[in-house]
């Protein structure tokens, strides 16, 4: 199943706002000048919004439709960082890990990994949810699509131009491992530490090879993520 971040910005009524403009133009050259740009200004705006629609966007408004007509460096700016973001993900991952190692089953550790509640403001790294919402996005009521997230948003950029993002390394691994998280949830919530621990033993490598395709370090014990 296909993992999909999505969010559906309210568009502009171009045709009501473009006739109203058109009404009030001025019969003098400067106004009919400055019409004619304030138009076109409307309608390159409509445009945006109408392609962004369906866009896969982050929690911070930022998505894949932000890396069109960026220069390379810009695109590699946007790219560092979501790979920031996902760095403190992981770095939370582990603190859950050592948590269930304790033979904990809920805590701060496990609220910090889980929690679904958006943040009363964005954390130091830019973070407006937890880890794992940051990381792959909220439930929807389809339980196979996640709203927002950084995680395929970061896969995704290493789609090459005008190739289809599902064959792209990164984000076959992210399809891979994005849903394996919700068995330790609910290991934790029937209070087993031991399947608990058996489960997270099975995301890890899943996420270490995601890791490993969005450029990141593999070895979850880097000093990256502690």
């Amino acid at each position: 199943s296909r993992q999909a971040a999505s969010f559906q910005p309210q568009q502009c009524n171009a045709n009501a706002n473009t006739n109203t403009n058109i009404n009030k133009v001025d019969i003098t050259r400067r106004g009919w000048m400055e019409s004619i740009a304030a138009n076109t200004a409307l309608v390159a705006t409509t445009a945006v919004v109408t392609t962004a629609s369906n866009a896969a966007m982050a929690f911070d408004g930022s998505g894949s439709s932000a890396y069109a007509g960026k220069s390379p460096a810009s695109k590699l700016e946007l790219r560092k960082s979501y790979q920031q973001r996902i760095a403190a993900d992981v770095s939370d991952f582990n603190k859950l890990g050592a948590a269930i190692a304790a033979g904990e089953t809920d805590g701060k550790d496990w609220v910090n990994f889980f929690i679904q509640y958006q943040r009363r403001e964005p954390d130091a790294i830019g973070r407006s949810y937890a880890a794992l919402a940051d990381l792959r996005g909220t439930p929807t009521p389809d339980p196979k699509v996640f709203e927002g997230g950084c995680g395929l948003l970061l896969a995704t950029s290493f789609t090459k131009a005008g190739k289809p993002p599902d064959n792209t390394p990164a984000v076959k691994s992210f399809n891979k491992m994005y849903r394996s998280f919700d068995a330790i949830q609910a290991a934790g919530k029937k209070g087993d530490a031991a399947k608990a621990k058996a489960e997270y033993e099975k995301v890890k490598p899943l996420l270490s090879q995601y890791l490993t395709d969005v450029e990141l370090p593999g070895d979850l014990s880097d000093p990256l993520y502690q």
